[in-house]
This record gives structure tokens, sequence and C-alpha cells, in this order.
């Protein structure tokens, strides 16, 4: 599906990060550690704001991930160029407000998705309907895996992801506990999630997640696309080429 957010960025939904953006040169880095039973992956998950644009008047930032899914790509870098202040809905779902997005798998050529592709994309996030509450909970710190202590903000968010792609629906609860910091660039610390997946009315799959900062800075990001990215595809490039 194109709204993939595969990977390190399934363990913890990317709008997480993104409610509200940090300034251009913003970076940070994240472990990300998924268990079910008898296995646990543990995996490093990237952010950078490596740029802004102004459209229509209203300020944009260019943002990376990775490694992330998309389409049938995997482990690459995806590349958004997001609102810098979205709105509570385009927040929770950043593909539906994306005004550009690249993606370049490992040793392969980047490529941008066509304005078609892009149209697609904006409809089939429409079909992503999430509901969130959230309860401040005491505060209390956090420490990075790095040892560096940070006084955080506690909430307890509860998230209902309902999708209907491609005519699959798919509903996916969250329910977790997060340590917010504005010393971090990205502001989230820690998780503790538990995820539960629904498909045809069955669980077909539980997680516990838990994410936790390395390190970043407010300065320093760097673009991974090493050069303009040129290159277009549309849907039928999407799936077959």
């Amino acid at each position: 599906a194109l709204i993939t957010a595969g990977s390190a960025v399934c363990a913890q939904d990317l709008s997480t990060f993104l409610a509200a953006p940090p300034a251009p040169g913003a970076w940070a880095s994240y472990r990300i550690e998924t268990s079910w039973p008898g296995r646990t992956k543990r995996e490093r998950f990237n952010l950078a704001v490596t740029g802004s644009e102004e459209i229509d008047g209203q300020p944009r930032l260019w943002i990376e991930a990775w490694p992330t899914d998309f389409a049938r790509y995997k482990g690459g870098v995806m590349r958004l160029l997001l609102k810098a202040s979205p709105s509570s809905e385009e927040a929770l779902n950043p593909f539906l407000q994306a005004s550009a997005l690249a993606y370049q798998e490992p040793c392969q050529e980047a490529f941008k998705l066509s304005s078609g592709a892009l149209s697609f994309m904006h409809g089939q996030a429409k079909n992503i309907k999430v509901d969130q509450k959230k309860t401040d909970m005491a505060p209390e710190s956090a420490t990075s895996t790095k040892g560096v202590t940070f006084e955080c903000s506690r909430v307890q968010i509860s998230t209902t992801t309902e999708s209907n792609l491609f005519g699959r629906s798919i509903k996916m609860t969250e329910t977790g506990v997060y340590w917010f910091s504005d010393r971090t660039p990205f502001r989230l610390v820690k998780a503790q999630i538990e995820r539960v997946q629904v498909q045809k009315g069955k669980e077909d799959r539980r997680r516990t997640i838990t994410v936790t900062l390395r390190e970043g800075a407010a300065t320093g990001a760097s673009s991974q696309f090493s050069k303009p990215v040129t290159r277009e595809k549309g849907l039928l490039g999407l799936l077959f080429n």
C-alpha cells in the first residue's frame, strides 16, 4: 500500500515525531525495540529537518526519516515536504498534507512522486481515520541510551487508527505512556506502547514497543540525498518498475 509506514517507522507512528516539527537543521536518532512472544527486534530510526520552503505564503519543512518502507520499497530514506504548523488532523496523518514525497532505497536511484501519484496518496490518506485521546500524568525524568537524563512531562496517549486501503480494512489500537522534553528537537525522549492490530474483525498482531532517544541536536542535520531528485514515478511506476 502507498501509505506503508514500515520497518522502524511501523514501531512508532510518524506523527508522534512531527506534531510540532523543529526548525531546519534539527536531527535525532532513536532506538526502537519491538517485542512479541519469543522475539525482540531492535532497530535504529533517524529523523532530520533538512530545509524549508514557502508555498502559497505558508512555511513548509523538508523532513527526512529512515529506515522506512514505502509501496514495495524497503529500508530506504523518505523525504516529505510538510507544513511547519500543521492542524491537529494533519499532524496525526502527515501523508494527508505532504506537498512532495521523495524516496531512495539503499544503493538505488532516488525518485519523487508525480503530481498524479501524490494526489492519489492524498485521496487514500483520507480513508485513514485517527482518533486520539491524551491524559496528563505526573512529570518524570527519562534517560537516553547515551545516559543523558531529561526532566519530562508525561502523557498517556490512546490512539485508534482505522483504514480501508484497496479494500483492506485494518484497525490499529495503541495505548502508551510518552515522555516529552523541549530539550530535544522532536520532543520525544521515551515511549512505552502496546499495539494491537485487527483485520477482518480478528486480532492478528500484538506488539510491545519501546522507543528511546539515542541522541539529537538543533543544528547539523544533513540530507541523505546527495543530489537533487529528478526521476519521477507515477502509480504504475511505483507498482511495476
